[in-house]
């Protein structure tokens, strides 16, 4: 009998250390709107006692735990992540995920937290509003490697094919000092037929974002590179230099 009360005694100590480790891998929000069956909410452990007060959609003040600060940002579709500054009772949402922890200032007690739903993984960005899930990846690839990277995780290089896509992809990167640093691959290619610019999924384009004096369309400039630091927009490069990338998820929603 005492063994099984030791035993139970410890199931108890258990079970109350991992309450804070669970809420941080996914957190099931009971008091969601009706719209919303289920919701996925991700601590970034790097935005500890961190506040970023750049991109701020809305505040609500008198917020007295995290849960309450998630499920407010899932019934805004405008809200990618969300600060609880517990010290100050207060919920501060966000239409971007920041990815610099340097670009904050400390603050004791506040955590930042993303959400995801519609079978975006929970460390993706999730723009609700044009419904489109993708990952930034800082790593180096080139072209072909960067895709089959995507593909090996279920995605595929971002296509850019609207100009509010190619606003929202700006905003996120620049939103963070370590976002704009260097250049990306996107998805789009005229390697079948010089001038004629197709997705991989083999839609041709309509929408574009070249640069000044771009494209160049020379025989060795296939691909498609984007700058931050040029408002994202987009030259023509050869496929074969590594460069940054951003792999996205299609939703089946």
């Amino acid at each position: 009998m005492l063994q099984a009360v030791q035993y139970t005694q410890l199931l108890f100590s258990l079970s109350s250390k991992m309450v804070g480790f669970i809420f941080i891998l996914t957190c099931i929000v009971h008091y969601a709107s009706p719209v919303i069956e289920t919701a996925y909410g991700t601590k970034w452990k790097n935005f500890t006692n961190i506040l970023v007060d750049t991109n701020i959609i809305s505040e609500v003040q008198n917020i007295g735990n995290k849960f309450t600060c998630l499920n407010m940002c899932l019934e805004n579709k405008a809200c990618v992540s969300v600060f609880f500054r517990q010290q100050h009772r207060r919920c501060q949402f966000h239409d971007v995920l920041f990815m610099s922890p340097q670009d904050g200032k400390p603050e004791t007690g506040t955590e930042y937290y993303s959400i995801a739903s519609d079978g975006c993984p929970s460390t993706y960005v999730h723009n609700r509003i044009l419904n489109f899930c993708y990952e930034v990846h800082f790593n180096n690839l080139d072209f072909t490697n960067g895709v089959a990277d995507c593909n090996s995780r279920g995605d595929h290089f971002i296509a850019i094919d609207s100009q509010d896509k190619q606003d929202h992809i700006l905003k996120q990167l620049s939103a963070s000092s370590d976002g704009k640093q260097k250049k990306y691959l996107i998805d789009g290619s005229d390697e079948a037929n010089e001038g004629t610019w197709l997705l991989k999924d083999g839609r041709t384009m309509t929408y574009f974002a070249w640069g000044t004096d771009y494209p160049k369309n020379g025989t060795d400039k296939d691909f498609i590179v984007a700058d931050p630091n040029d408002q994202f927009r987009w030259g023509d490069k050869a496929g074969n230099v590594p460069k940054r990338y951003i792999c996205e998820r299609h939703l089946n929603v």
